[in-house]
């Protein structure tokens, strides 16, 4: 089958604003100001839900370890709302936090139960998400952090499946 080209005659191009000069937006202090203030704002707001969300996976967490019959459900949600933060956590400045929900939300991601230990791991990084929006940190961290990077990854090498067998 022979595939016929069309040329653009132009008319996307017409309807574009300013397409021969391309978008020009000088903005003036106090509409630079009110934009800076929504994105402060914004970012609040996002912390404040991230805040909630982590309370309810905690709670979530729980139930799961109380009642094995609620796992599946727990597993789900809390991989859910790991990829929702991991996506989120960059865009309003707080790597750190998209970096630890990755993580949790790839530990998560080849499981469907989680033992005692594998719950203890979720616990421990709803933890650290939880300490990263409370003290608002922002950028990569510190030693500190790294530290907790490094805890973090051999915690999970023990607690991925088949490690008990390979460790024996």
């Amino acid at each position: 089958m022979r595939r016929t080209i069309i040329p653009n005659r132009g008319d996307l191009r017409r309807k574009a604003v300013n397409y021969k000069t391309g978008l020009d937006l000088k903005l003036d202090d106090e509409m630079l100001q009110k934009m800076e203030a929504l994105v402060q704002n914004s970012s609040a707001q996002f912390i404040d839900q991230t805040v909630e969300t982590l309370k309810a996976l905690r709670e979530t967490l729980a139930r799961a370890a109380a009642d094995p019959a609620t796992r599946a459900e727990a597993l789900e949600q809390i991989r859910e709302e790991a990829f929702q933060i991991k996506g989120m956590g960059g865009v309003f400045g707080y790597p750190l936090l998209t970096e630890f929900a990755k993580s949790l939300h790839d530990f998560l991601k080849e499981l469907n139960d989680l033992d005692e230990l594998q719950q203890e791991i979720v616990s421990i990084h709803i933890d650290t998400l939880y300490v990263v929006v409370s003290h608002r940190i922002a950028g990569s961290g510190g030693p500190l952090e790294a530290q907790l990077r490094a805890s973090l990854k051999a915690a999970i090498d023990k607690a991925k499946p088949g490690a008990k067998a390979s460790a024996g």
